[in-house]
């Protein structure tokens, strides 16, 4: 099998890509991203393209499959708030360039943040995309998945598998708690909201489970019981006293825009507004995480304080 990843740099990305390197059912993969690739994974081909430039469309013909990373970046900084747009438009480019050359097989990697506010209890695949009730970071992810909803049906001979993936958090994705080490965790009135959280390394084996077992349709992808803030605060030493959500918001702003962090208030919005993902879908197609939530941010938390 012949892989083709967008989005490929970063954390996920190339996790993503030295799994399936080590597969020995995928023959090859390709990586594709308008960032430099450094340093290079080895193994994979490596494209510089924005996925909105027509010249990388020709890999499509070498493709078996398109794994496409579309709603998994981290809040970008004030300077590139322009950049969640740009995530929306490739993947426009994207479906349209799929359009022209089909592929057999796509899976479409989102952000359960797409989800919104929804009514008490675990979140199911069935429920309806009110991200766009949630701010800006929720808003872009609603966007893409409306646009993958509205688009490939007109590809028909196209097997596409959506997977809805909680936070994920593991020794490369140390932002989450990067966010909560450095600030107030608990919002008032919010210490028992659960915040859903996936290991890296169990996210990029949901990924290559649905590749191999060919599965169609949408898939909420997390690690068991979600944390609630209480148990959070307690695992990153911030167990202080309660600041009102408005403060926590207003402050995120601020380091947003004024002291070049990646949290603007949108981003932390969906945080607080998380609730568990239903993931009996997957678990009956086979899929199992390693890890549960407190493993999976412990690991974080431990590689977060090493660099420190």
């Amino acid at each position: 099998m012949r892989v083709l990843i967008t989005g490929v740099v970063g954390g996920m990305g190339r996790l993503l890509a030295e799994r399936l390197l080590a597969d020995p059912g995928v023959e090859s993969v390709t990586g594709l991203d308008a960032r430099a690739c450094f340093p290079p994974v080895p193994g994979m081909a490596f494209v510089r393209a924005d996925l909105r430039q027509p010249e990388w469309t020709g890999l499509l013909r070498d493709t078996d499959a398109v794994i496409h990373l579309a709603g998994m970046g981290w809040p970008l900084p004030w300077r590139r708030r322009g950049g969640e747009q740009e995530r929306i438009e490739g993947t426009k480019a994207l479906v349209r360039a799929l359009a022209a050359t089909p592929v057999p097989r796509l899976i479409a990697v989102n952000s359960a943040a797409l989800y919104g506010p929804q009514p008490p209890g675990a979140v199911p695949e069935t429920a309806p995309v009110q991200g766009y009730r949630s701010g800006a970071y929720a808003r872009a992810r609603a966007r893409i998945e409306d646009i993958l909803g509205v688009m490939l049906p007109a590809i028909p001979d196209m097997a596409v598998a959506r997977l809805r993936t909680a936070w994920p958090v593991g020794s490369s994705q140390q932002a989450l708690v990067r966010h909560f080490a450095q600030g107030p965790v608990l919002a008032c009135g919010l210490e028992h909201r659960r915040l859903p959280v996936v290991h890296e390394a169990d996210l990029v084996e949901a990924i290559g489970f649905a590749l191999r077992h060919g599965l169609t349709g949408a898939y909420n992808v997390a690690s068991g019981a979600a944390l609630t803030f209480g148990e959070l605060a307690a695992l990153v030493d911030q167990t202080g006293a309660c600041v009102p959500l408005a403060w926590v918001t207003l402050r995120a702003w601020w380091r947003w825009r004024w002291g070049g962090q990646r949290t603007p208030p949108g981003w932390v919005r969906s945080l607080y507004q998380g609730q568990p993902l239903a993931t009996e879908r997957l678990r009956a197609a086979g899929w199992e995480p390693l890890a549960g939530p407190r493993e999976a941010v412990g690991a974080a938390l431990e590689a977060f304080r090493a660099g420190l």
